[in-house]
């Protein structure tokens, strides 16, 4: 009994050590914040110029935790449409949370400045492209959510190699 157990207790341990191998989780994905929100303001149709914003500006409309992202690169229009980029990497997983919840707050707020200002664009806000893949989260108003996805799952395909 006692040789059939051993060798099959060293095949499980050994099948276990290796079974994870291949499979990288959603926080290992690499993203390069800049290329991405580049390549959404390229590839995806904007009707408005977005224009890139700094950080205390991204601060201001996103209001985010202290120290809960590593880096952002966020886009806004002039005004005259609700169109906007916003592409943060959070320090941790916890943070990517509080920052998703910031980026649904900034969107509720827009429903609430664009209802009345300018309700043609109440179906952009009303359905953003919004992705969260471990501690990124992409957004893009645009009214093209199918181009704004292909890009950020490109990308982050991409940060999985």
């Amino acid at each position: 009994m006692r040789r059939v157990l051993l060798p099959a207790a060293l095949f499980l341990l050994v099948f276990a050590a290796f079974a994870g191998c291949g499979q990288k989780q959603d926080a290992e994905v690499v993203l390069d914040i800049e290329e991405c929100a580049a390549q959404l303001l390229a590839e995806v149709d904007f009707a408005d110029e977005l224009t890139k914003i700094d950080g205390e500006m991204v601060q201001a409309l996103y209001l985010l935790g202290e120290g809960d992202a590593e880096s952002f690169a966020v886009y806004v229009s002039s005004g005259a449409t609700a169109e906007e980029i916003a592409v943060f990497a959070a320090v941790d997983l916890q943070a990517a949370k509080r920052i998703e919840e910031a980026v649904l707050r900034r969107i509720a707020e827009q429903k609430a400045s664009f209802a009345d200002y300018l309700p043609a664009e109440m179906p952009k806000l009303n359905d953003p492209f919004l992705k969260k893949s471990g501690r990124y989260i992409i957004l893009c108003i645009s009214g093209h959510n199918g181009q704004a996805e292909r890009v950020a799952d490109r990308l982050l395909a991409e940060g999985r190699d």
